[in-house]
């Protein structure tokens, strides 16, 4: 039998306590090889969609602008998210809420803990030993420089449209938004003055 446990995150800002949380939970049940621990953050936006079935397993769902098609056999939403992260996000419970099923029975196989834990089931033997390994000479000397970065022409834009089923609501801060190259806030990589590296 596969458990799943799903918790309704409101503000998801504190990531350290969530952690602490699913830590002392993990704790607390002994047998967690089957239990897959699942944040829901817009369960109550999902509510809000209007959902029409079309058939056994397959959904309209519509927003005030726009409408996806969701199947939940094939595991497919036309947003794409529901396809490529292969857990439901708010269309897919949206239609899953509609005809009283779990969500998270369609969470893919591969985010179970059980799953996880036979990945890791075999040993990882080492590549070799670091003592009779041979290194050139000079390899202190030898330096491999990151590409240049070419600034792209016109201003930056100074807000984005947000993709669809991304959390936080537009405008607010929600969420901290950093470099991907860099690391640090303040700005992202189309404005990083770093070099690639």
């Amino acid at each position: 039998m596969r458990r799943v446990i799903a918790v309704d995150v409101v503000d998801a800002e504190n990531g350290a306590s969530w952690k602490w949380f699913f830590r002392g939970l993990s704790q607390k049940i002994p047998d967690a090889s089957d239990l897959v621990f699942k944040l829901v953050s817009r369960l109550g936006a999902a509510m809000l969609l209007n959902v029409y079935q079309v058939d056994r397993s397959e959904f309209e769902v519509k927003n005030e602008t726009m409408k996806f098609v969701v199947d939940l056999e094939k595991r497919h939403c036309t947003c794409n998210v529901f396809d490529i992260d292969k857990i439901p996000r708010i269309h897919a419970i949206a239609a899953a809420k509609h005809i009283k099923r779990d969500e998270n029975r369609f969470v893919d196989a591969s985010h179970l803990t059980e799953t996880w834990a036979k990945a890791y089931a075999e040993s990882i033997h080492p590549g070799g030993e670091l003592s009779t390994s041979t290194y050139p000479e000079n390899i202190d000397e030898l330096s491999c420089p990151p590409p240049a970065t070419k600034k792209k022409s016109g201003r930056p834009p100074t807000k984005r449209k947000r993709s669809v089923g991304e959390f936080g609501v537009p405008g607010s801060k929600s969420q901290s938004h950093k470099c991907s190259r860099c690391g640090t806030g303040g700005h992202n990589k189309i404005t990083c003055q770093r070099p690639i590296g």
